[in-house]
């Protein structure tokens, strides 16, 4: 697999809330793992609570053996809500803090499969013929869509568009949806967050994602644009080409 991912404070923010946690190597039961975190709260708050995230999460997959792989996930993002949920109560400053949490591993035989975590509002697409978004937002807006009361285009400017119905750490206990795909004419796995996603309309994602360029190259790309699109947020991506040989990729800050 060729991977890369970056994250970028953008042209608005102070502080980079969001983190980003890539291995391609095995981490516990797992061949690899991937996972990005948009943070929120006050002062530092949303760039604890993201960072907990990734790390509680990695962590916890590391050191417990589970009976699936899915039901692995779902421990491991219970596991990173508790350890968020647990820190903002005891200390003020971190009082309502909270993020998302996007992540994925993928069985490295050519017939194996993808297993997905996602609560909030980033996003996991997978590429094959056509670009598809595999979680659903969990945001005010995707919830009038999907009642019919706005439109998929009045979404895109809707101004209350960055409310999450969902996240890590906001309460005891958080409901995680689990996605699993046969890895089959799976290509690439693209998953962001929404200081991307806002910016940068699908059609321009599949556009950069088809292109017959290394994941390095797509990341840059998909970040230049959403920086020349205003920037107003954190931006973050990663992308996993399943076709190309491994290559050893850090990510960025």
């Amino acid at each position: 697999m060729d991977v890369y991912g970056k994250t970028h404070i953008g042209k608005v923010r102070q502080l980079n809330e969001d983190s980003i946690f890539i291995s391609s190597e095995t981490i516990g039961d797992y061949d690899n793992l991937f996972a990005i975190a948009d943070g929120m709260g006050g002062h530092n708050a949303g760039e604890i609570a993201s960072s907990l995230a990734v790390e509680s999460f990695a962590a916890y997959l590391k050191e417990k053996l589970s009976v699936n792989k899915e039901q692995g996930l779902i421990d491991g993002v219970s596991y990173a809500n508790k350890v968020i949920y647990e820190k903002s109560i005891l200390n003020t400053a971190f009082k309502g803090m909270g993020t998302t949490l996007v992540a994925c591993s993928i069985e490295v035989d050519d017939d194996g499969m993808i297993y997905i975590a996602n609560v909030g509002d980033s996003r996991l697409y997978i590429l094959g013929e056509t670009l598809d978004q595999i979680t659903v937002d969990h945001s005010y807006v995707e919830d009038l869509v999907r009642a019919g009361e706005i439109t998929r285009e009045e979404s895109l400017t809707h101004p209350e568009r960055n409310i999450i119905t969902r996240a890590l750490g906001t309460s005891e206990l958080v409901k995680i949806d689990m996605f699993i795909l046969k890895k089959t004419g799976v290509k690439k796995i693209f998953f962001c967050s929404d200081g991307l996603t806002n910016m940068v309309p699908d059609i321009e994602i599949e556009t950069i994602l088809k292109m017959s360029i290394s994941s390095e190259e797509a990341i840059e790309k998909l970040v230049s644009y959403a920086l020349e699109a205003g920037g107003i947020d954190n931006i973050t991506g990663t992308l996993i080409n399943i076709e190309k040989a491994n290559e050893e990729v850090v990510p960025t800050c």
